[in-house]
């Protein structure tokens, strides 16, 4: 690679790591609870080497009942030390993760292509990429994991095509993405077999010593992933909390089907036949895995969860869609002269094989993360071969002013996802991404000296860590409590937590606590009035809804 193109590579680096952490404690707006479980239990891991459940270095954390790997928050232990618990602490891994995935990427599209152009290209599709610049910045584990699994493609790419040792290494990486994402426990491995395959000719004369390494690196991972899916605890559990096959929609369907053709007499072996489990989620998976080619989905809206939707902004920008589709042409067209150019296609259409097979929250923008960087090397394919078409056709003078005009139109594309990111996003439905809570917290905080009690409406879930995020409790003493989150009438520190947007407490006048101070944080939904008006908070999101209410509740059972 030349110096010229050293030096473009070098700035991809660099715009990819201002673009995720440029503001990154203030955007996106908001501080989800999985973030702050992330942080909390990073901090939890620093302190006392324990959860917030008390359980000893676990390999998977529950989050509000989702047993998630734990990889993110042993990796963020080291921020928060540095830095603190704070937002910019929680979501540095992530945003770190996703600029070094720039290079990834590069170095993949070299290992396949042998152009470095085209590994420019690729990755600068990636720096600016919209799905993935949203999700760096998020404290997302599926954004480590994807680094891991691109990373360990191109060393398994590299020992495929000789060098032996590169298994070892790409081994390690990919077993690192199994500690931080789910649905790597199945893509790694199926993605694993592929290359294998499709780099067959490559290496079936190979000695002995190379094709026995080949073999222990597959093994090694196809193991370790089925341990950590139905060996570890954690990973079968979440799959049965979201998988097509516990959701009763399709069954309904099912019973309904049959009992149509019960009144329209149909034969028992057609009913058979047509109406059962096979069929009937055999196309609720085909339904779910085409959501995730749609154009609405990758161009127009986006997916979910909601909190990572950009206002009118897909995940790919408008003016990569032609070049995707040319992309897909020259790789079906060129791939007979080398059967590695079938990689990007191939692990774009394996992206959604895991995804698909659930029904939380779909299509989902995470779960089908691991699709972006098939996606980034098939356009960057395709735009590489339209402009080597047009300077072929209509010469060098005519490529240039094509790449001018391609460029406006993408400047135009980008700058539009930037006003819809940072301005319209800080306003648009911020409820789904907690806004208001942090402030809420602060509130409390400067409030809570001059109470006995605070009691704390629990009619938004998981409210709980918030308080433990923002006010740093002690994890040993949360610890020493029994980790009572929110459960009804239980709490920490001066926290009682109860259910009901408009909280109330039993004990306020009771002969058990007769002159106790309490404050209250009532919903922003609350309608019944507080104690006293004039001393209501009223903590606003950024639209200018209330989220909460805080008053004091001196004399309510008087």
């Amino acid at each position: 690679m030349n110096k010229q193109k050293q030096l473009i590579f070098i700035l991809i680096v660099l715009v990819a790591t201002i673009l995720r952490f440029y503001k990154l404690d203030q955007y996106p707006v908001g501080f989800h609870i999985d973030e702050a479980s992330l942080g909390y239990n990073a901090y939890s891991l620093a302190k006392t080497g324990r959860d917030e459940n008390s359980l000893l270095f676990p390999l998977h954390i529950d989050m509000f009942g989702d047993f998630r790997p734990a990889g993110y928050q042993y990796l963020d232990i080291l921020p928060i030390k540095l830095f603190g618990l704070n937002e910019f602490a929680t979501r540095l891994p992530s945003a770190l993760f996703g600029a070094a995935t720039t290079v990834a990427i590069f170095l993949l599209t070299v290992a396949i292509f042998e152009n470095y152009t085209l590994g420019l290209l690729a990755a600068g599709l990636t720096a600016f990429s919209p799905w993935h610049i949203v999700i760096s910045r998020a404290s997302a584990e599926t954004i480590v994991a994807l680094f891991f699994i691109i990373l360990g493609a191109y060393f398994f790419l590299s020992g495929i095509k000789g060098k032996t040792r590169q298994f070892f290494w790409a081994t390690v990486f990919w077993l690192a993405s199994l500690f931080f994402y789910h649905s790597s426990r199945v893509f790694v491995p199926l993605l694993g077999i592929i290359f294998s395959a499709l780099a067959y000719p490559l290496w079936q004369k190979k000695k002995r010593n190379f094709k026995l390494s080949l073999f222990l690196s597959l093994l090694v991972i196809f193991f370790l992933s089925l341990f950590l899916v139905f060996g570890a605890g954690g990973g079968a559990g979440r799959f049965r909390q979201v998988s097509i096959f516990h959701f009763p929609e399709i069954r309904l369907v099912l019973e309904e089907q049959i009992r149509e053709d019960g009144v329209a007499g149909m034969p028992i072996l057609a009913v058979r036949s047509f109406h059962n489990k096979v069929v009937n989620y055999g196309f609720g998976y085909l339904k779910e895995y085409f959501r995730y080619f749609s154009l609405n989905f990758l161009f127009i809206e986006g997916g979910f969860p909601l909190w990572y939707q950009v206002p009118n902004m897909g995940l790919m920008y408008i003016i990569e869609l032609p070049f995707l589709f040319v992309g897909l042409y020259l790789l079906i067209k060129n791939s007979a002269k080398n059967r590695l150019f079938l990689i990007p296609m191939i692990w774009l259409f394996l992206g959604p094989t895991v995804a698909a097979l659930t029904r939380d929250d779909v299509p989902n923008v995470q779960r089908s993360l691991v699709m972006l960087p098939a996606l980034s090397l098939i356009t960057a394919y395709g735009l590489w071969g339209s402009l080597e078409w047009v300077k072929e056709k209509f010469g060098l003078a005519i490529q240039k002013l094509t790449i001018l005009v391609l460029v406006l139109l993408f400047c135009w594309n980008f700058s539009y996802f930037l006003h819809q990111y940072y301005i319209h996003s800080r306003v648009h439905r911020p409820w789904y991404r907690f806004n208001g809570f942090k402030e809420m917290v602060l509130a409390v905080n400067e409030l809570e000296p001059d109470y006995d009690k605070v009691v704390v409406t629990k009619s938004q879930g998981g409210i709980y860590m918030h308080f433990l995020f923002f006010q740093k409790f002690d994890p040993e003493e949360y610890q020493k409590l029994g980790s009572p989150k929110d459960k009804d009438y239980q709490g920490f520190g001066k926290l009682v937590f109860v259910p009901g947007s408009c909280p109330t407490d039993p004990l306020v006048g009771s002969s058990k606590e007769p002159d106790a101070k309490v404050l209250f944080v009532a919903s922003g939904t609350c309608e019944e009035p507080p104690f006293s008006s004039e001393e209501t908070k009223l903590i606003k999101r950024e639209d200018g809804t209330v989220a909460f209410r805080i008053y004091p509740g001196e004399g309510r059972n008087e």
